[in-house]
């Protein structure tokens, strides 16, 4: 049965976003906002920066078109790519297969509408016709080029559906690709990837142009979405390379930021009990005896016998509601110079950073402000603030040169925060200690100082005996122990960690 619907040529944008919410209530009203109609008259590819538009070649398609479109939109959302981290994966995937990463974006968007219609085609005989529906339409553009034929050819074959055919090697290379369907996602990097190598060769045409789709790009939150999973595994410039596929900056303070997200924060408060008596039981000879309610139970006997006439007023317990703490400020001193090595995966500056990121963030978000000093032979400083990016801003830059601790700046910033919380991540390499030294000592004063000696195998053993004395010190030997260390002290520091505290001055 073939399904007819009248054109849409004179309906206006409500009328249209009526067959947006049909399009919605198909696949179980997901929750995604509606999108911004844009009317053109031009031919194209109808989903351009978060807008779908409507050209009067697609009104005049009809209803069951536009139902289409928004279907094919939808699945995008809910099935394939669904999120930015899987975005961001595939974009991965793609750069891998091609030698002009600048295809990347255009395969994702092939393998993902790949994905999104074979998924479609499979759930009813009314899909199944919307969705060849719309290629067909495809077929008929006097702008199809190799590429779009070599993927209707394989579509042809794939789906055993009436597309046009192609004498091109390509279709058959991508059948191989998809012989095992499209539902497994731990199959769609490979996939991706080989798309990708296949297709490179052929000229582009209609297909894979726009923005890669996510939930978080439809709703404008891609900018700010935690990508942990994806900068984990990654060097910066590989990073921002994956990000530029979606059209988003992924510069290096996203990078450490992102990371920052897979840390896990222990949100343990410390609890208030009261005690209040609940009622008299019998004392005995095991209990203490200062618990004998003595006129009590001279009031009931004149002779006190354990057991039997004495008696005591029994406790309960309850929870009460927690009070307000002070909460101290942090002050971070980062060491950007030359022997940290730089920011790269596994490097001193790489975990330095990155507890650096999780302590202030944590800091942040129980009401404490922040400041921040990354000092090699010169210094950044960041004053007293609520404003965690600008502080950030200073933590992610390498300076690289020789290591001179701004003595000066540190006292600055813990004189006007009494008791703030100083963290030095540090691998102790200070060639102006001594010449700082009386400003440094005054600070530790001020405030609760905290020194992470990162490197032991080089560190100066004379500057780590001096910088010893003016706080609790960490030596790291193993790199990957330097964020839990950042992050237990800073929860003890704001009252959220219940556990033993870690001992200072050991070496782990």
């Amino acid at each position: 049965m073939r399904l007819e619907r009248e054109p849409l040529a004179e309906r206006s944008s409500e009328e249209i976003i009526e067959v947006w919410e049909k399009a919605r209530s198909n696949w179980h009203f997901p929750q995604l906002p509606r999108p911004s109609i844009g009317m053109s008259p031009d031919k194209g590819f109808p989903f351009k920066n978060y807008q779908v538009t409507i050209s009067q070649d697609i009104l005049d398609e009809g209803e069951l078109y536009l139902e289409n479109l928004f279907d094919h939109l939808i699945v995008h959302y809910i099935f394939c790519p669904r999120s930015l981290e899987m975005a961001g994966s595939l974009a991965l995937s793609a750069i891998r297969g091609l030698k002009d990463h600048s295809l990347a974006r255009m395969m994702v968007n092939i393998f993902s509408d790949i994905a999104v219609d074979s998924f479609r085609l499979e759930r009813s005989q009314e899909d199944e016709e919307k969705v060849i529906l719309g290629w067909k339409r495809l077929a008929e553009s006097p702008e199809i080029s190799e590429m779009d034929r070599a993927v209707l050819c394989f579509l042809r074959e794939y789906w055993g559906v009436p597309l046009p055919g192609c004498d091109l090697p390509e279709a058959d290379l991508l059948l191989q690709v998809y012989s095992l369907g499209v539902r497994d996602k731990g199959l769609w990097g490979r996939q991706c990837q080989q798309t990708a190598s296949i297709l490179e060769p052929l000229a582009p045409g209609r297909l894979g142009q726009g923005q890669v789709r996510s939930v978080e790009m439809l709703n404008g939150n891609a900018a700010s979405a935690p990508l942990a999973g994806l900068a984990c595994g990654l060097e910066p410039d590989k990073y921002q390379e994956a990000l530029q596929v979606l059209g988003l900056k992924g510069d290096l303070k996203r990078w450490y930021r992102d990371q920052s997200y897979s840390i896990e924060i222990r949100q343990g408060r410390k609890i208030r009990e009261s005690l209040y008596p609940s009622g008299l039981v019998k004392w005995r000879f095991t209990d203490p005896p200062s618990q004998i309610d003595i006129p009590y139970s001279m009031s009931l006997s004149p002779v006190l016998i354990p057991g039997i006439t004495t008696y005591k007023r029994e406790e309960e317990s309850s929870r009460m509601a927690e009070g307000r703490e002070a909460v101290p400020d942090l002050l971070v001193i980062l060491d950007s110079s030359r022997s940290m090595d730089g920011p790269r995966q596994g490097t001193k500056t790489h975990k330095a950073t990155l507890a650096a990121f999780k302590a202030c963030q944590f800091a942040h978000s129980q009401g404490a402000e922040v400041a921040a000093i990354n000092f090699s032979s010169t210094a950044l400083v960041q004053g007293w603030t609520r404003d965690l990016g600008s502080v950030e801003d200073v933590l992610v830059e390498y300076i690289c040169n020789q290591t001179h601790i701004p003595g000066k700046a540190i006292l600055d910033l813990a004189s006007e925060r009494k008791g703030c919380l100083i963290l030095c991540i540090t691998d102790t390499h200070i060639q102006n200690l001594y010449l700082e030294w009386d400003h440094i000592k005054e600070a530790a004063l001020a405030g609760n100082f905290v020194l992470f000696s990162i490197d032991q195998a080089g560190r100066d053993k004379q500057v780590d005996d001096a910088l010893k004395s003016l706080g609790r010190v960490y030596y790291i030997n193993e790199l990957e122990d330097l964020i839990a260390l950042v992050v237990e002290t800073a929860e003890m520091a704001y009252g959220l960690h219940s556990g033993p505290e870690a001992k200072p001055d050991e070496e782990r």
